[in-house]
């Protein structure tokens, strides 16, 4: 996770003494990249401006907009983690901000404390969820050292005896000394077919399938009868 000094948060609050407090809070601890709106169309405004780690946003914002509409677009749109910071604690209210998924809720007044806990566990939260949205790879090594090939740019993989040929985008190749069976193990078999004993094709890139080949961009490569079968079952069940 960034440092506190790398991090951009914003402070979203109508009343300037509150907002001021919270600013000097977080830069007391650490947090020095602060930035103050005093509604949502000023919030949106840096949103689509700056990079933000965090956005602290009050509730009642004193305009029609408040600022559980600011989570639904932090939520929805633009993905930043938020904190709700209010001093109105209703269900009602309660259950209306927790349909917009915040990190956190801190009613006022709060302690120094508790405001650093909540914004560091939303940081690491965020963080935690972008990693396992990251796109899976696959770990090979490459001469000396290891290498990871994102899964989309795979299309197909080819036997070359106890090497394997990695074709990607861009009619890039790698040539790998694992056998194809071993490295088709550690792909995912939604995503991966065998579909000769020479090949294995990502079935997302497949754009044309007839029983004796199947197309990838303007590459035909065999099926082989033992597999077709399985290729026919495949995309019968799409």
């Amino acid at each position: 996770m960034p440092s506190t000094s790398e991090n951009n948060i914003l402070i979203v609050e109508d009343e300037m003494l509150i907002a001021d407090h919270i600013e000097r809070t977080l830069h007391s601890a650490g947090y020095k990249n602060t930035i103050i709106a005093i509604n949502v169309e000023e919030a949106i405004e840096i949103i689509n401006n700056k990079k933000l780690s965090i956005v602290l946003t009050d509730i009642l914002l004193g305009t029609k907009r408040t600022g559980i509409d600011l989570g639904e677009l932090l939520h929805n749109h633009y993905k930043i983690p938020f904190v709700y910071i209010t001093s109105h604690s209703s269900s009602d209210m309660l259950s209306k901000a927790k349909h917009t998924q915040p990190n956190a809720y801190l009613v006022k007044p709060f302690k120094k404390e508790d405001l650093i806990i909540a914004i560091e566990l939303a940081l690491f939260s965020s963080e935690l969820k972008n990693k396992n949205q990251e796109e899976p790879k696959l770990l090979i090594k490459d001469g000396h050292a290891m290498a990871q090939i994102p899964l989309s740019d795979i299309f197909w993989l080819e036997a070359e005896g106890n090497y394997t040929l990695i074709h990607t985008n861009n009619n890039k190749k790698r040539l790998i000394r694992n056998v194809i069976t071993e490295l088709h193990l550690q792909l995912p078999a939604n995503d991966f077919i065998r579909i000769h004993r020479s090949y294995v094709v990502n079935k997302k890139h497949i754009i044309e399938y007839k029983a004796g080949h199947i197309l990838i961009k303007e590459t035909k490569l065999p099926v082989g009868r033992t597999y077709r079968e399985l290729l026919d079952n495949q995309f019968k069940s799409q």
